[in-house]
């Protein structure tokens, strides 16, 4: 019976270990990138009201990851995540975020110089590894349908995206006449 074991054993040693070899690297990679993504999502919220009496200063800008449609892109990246952005500013907007795994507190904005992020001037230091890890977060995010009103030197755009397409397209004339109704 030991014969007989040992016969199955060779023969099938080889496909199986094939096998194995062929699908087992790529599983555990798409299991690590899953893993990663997950951490990362999981390290950032949205945090409570900034308190206007602290000194903020920039950290660094963001990434431009689509050129025809900057502030959709990056509002419909953010949006999935944190909802609906807590303030609307003049050509932009901003989020006030947390990470978890360190306390630290920033801004997530889009403003006229595109995507920055801001943080308290005494841990300007310490953030910066946390906006890299942000920075890594949005890289690998997609875009969710969203649609903010931002008031620009070129007139009022609609930003977000729509079927996971972003798009920054100003807003007709007509429909700014029919509100003023």
């Amino acid at each position: 019976m030991i014969n007989n074991y040992n016969k199955i054993t060779k023969r099938t040693f080889p496909i199986l270990f094939f096998l194995i070899i062929l699908f087992f690297p790529f599983s555990i990679q798409q299991l690590k990138a899953q893993q990663k993504v997950m951490n990362i999502k999981n390290r950032f919220e949205v945090a409570k009201d900034p308190q206007e009496d602290l000194q903020y200063d920039k950290i660094q800008y963001g990434e431009i990851r689509n050129q025809s449609a900057p502030i959709g892109d990056f509002l419909s990246r953010l949006w999935g995540y944190f909802g609906k952005p807590r303030f609307i500013l003049f050509e932009g907007f901003s989020y006030h975020l947390k990470d978890k795994l360190t306390g630290l507190t920033f801004f997530a904005d889009f403003g006229r110089s595109g995507p920055i992020y801001y943080g308290e001037v005494k841990y300007t230091t310490k953030l910066k590894p946390v906006i890299e890890s942000f920075e890594k977060f949005m890289d690998e995010s997609e875009n969710f349908d969203c649609e903010i009103e931002v008031d620009t030197d070129f007139g009022i755009y609609l930003c977000g995206a729509k079927n996971g397409i972003p798009y920054d397209k100003e807003k007709s004339k007509s429909d700014i006449q029919y509100q003023n109704f």
